[in-house]
């Protein structure tokens, strides 16, 4: 489907509903509206188009940040101070790393597409390729956030990362020439982050059209975009939020308060559980929700409810302002969204590496 943003007050509908539909990640929503900014000011507007119009030989290049979103802390900003990591001079970065992989193979990028569907890991791609000339289709290769770069529709024929590009924000340049596998990259590229103290953008994933046909999570950017407009609608008051989503098959399915929060940051990964308890119709019952920089799995009074590939979504209920994990205290209340992936997520290639099973649990999965 074609689309468009041409006002800052469109870039925010669409980076809301982008941020809900991120399950707990996918980057932050004010970085993803700086770069919508900078794009609309420069080109006027962002537009995308059906990925069946693009020609089968024209290169789709992805970038995305990769690192962890656990919160900073002081012993980590004495680190970076130690070692210079003190001035950042590139704060768009995929644009950099675009740059360089196209210096460094020597071939144009035509169109760029983002990894997955977040606050800022869909919008800032799509300002980059706005900014640098690049076309954009609708859609992404997850149809969600995800922690791991082997958790996308591109498993499904193996696509390979490299070539691919880092670069921090503070300048630092590395060219990963080849990895024996995804679960390999995943690694380099989450190390690199972890030397640059929170992310990198990684240029990579170089595909054809034609292969861009088969493989694209097809329809996500104005899902995105659609599911904005409808937050927007329910802050007008006109109907409730849990209404309006039914549409789209999404279904509310807990909301209370926050009552502990477990977390620790590993690997370059945020995990941990949220505990609640219930408030309205919900009022008795208790959740847990488990998450690795996104949410993945939900327990309510103890029994398994919904998990990944799966998507679970979290939302302020009286703001209807989106929630990301690190945004997540004790105290914060929370309405609980549930909604089922796109269909392509379901390919037993690409399952394995985000059901319960994956992230150690003992858990089948089951369908929304």
């Amino acid at each position: 489907m074609k689309g468009k943003i041409s006002t800052i007050e469109e870039a925010k509908i669409f980076v809301q509903g982008a941020t809900f539909l991120g399950t707990g990640g996918g980057g932050f929503p004010g970085e993803g509206l700086r770069v919508l900014q900078e794009a609309l000011d420069l080109k006027g507007a962002i537009e995308w188009q059906d990925v069946d119009d693009i020609g089968d030989d024209e290169i789709a290049i992805c970038t995305f940040l990769m690192g962890s979103t656990a919160p900073m802390t002081e012993e980590k900003e004495a680190q970076m101070v130690k070692i210079g990591l003190v001035n950042k001079k590139y704060n768009t970065n995929m644009m950099n790393a675009i740059e360089e992989w196209e210096a460094y193979t020597g071939k144009k990028v035509d169109i760029v597409v983002p990894l997955e569907v977040g606050g800022s890991n869909m919008p800032v791609p799509m300002a980059v390729a706005t900014m640098m000339g690049k076309k954009i289709v609708d859609g992404d290769y997850a149809g969600r956030a995800i922690p791991e770069i082997f958790q996308i529709s591109l498993q499904k024929e193996n696509i390979s990362l490299c070539p691919a590009v880092s670069f921090d924000k503070f300048g630092n340049v590395n060219i990963m020439k080849s990895a024996i596998s995804l679960t390999v990259a995943e690694r380099v590229g989450k190390y690199l982050s972890e030397v640059a103290f929170g992310s990198t953008a990684i240029a990579g994933f170089p595909i054809t059209g034609k292969e861009l046909k088969r493989l694209l999570v097809k329809g996500s950017v104005s899902q995105a975009y659609h599911v904005g407009k409808l937050i927007e609608e329910a802050k007008g008051g006109s109907a409730k939020l849990e209404d309006l989503l039914q549409e789209l098959g999404m279904k509310k399915i807990f909301q209370g308060s926050v009552s502990k929060k477990e977390w620790q940051d590993e690997g370059g990964y945020y995990m941990g559980y949220h505990y609640m308890n219930g408030e309205d119709e919900f009022e008795g019952q208790k959740l847990k929700m488990y998450f690795k920089n996104e949410t993945h799995i939900v327990w309510i009074n103890d029994k398994y409810i919904v998990s990944s590939p799966d998507l679970i979504c979290t939302i302020e209920p009286d703001t209807l302002q989106p929630l990301r994990n690190d945004d997540i205290v004790e105290g914060t209340r929370i309405a609980v969204y549930q909604k089922g992936c796109f269909l392509i997520l379901k390919d037993e290639n690409i399952k394995k590496y985000i059901d319960p099973q994956y992230f150690g649990f003992d858990i089948e999965y089951k369908e929304v």
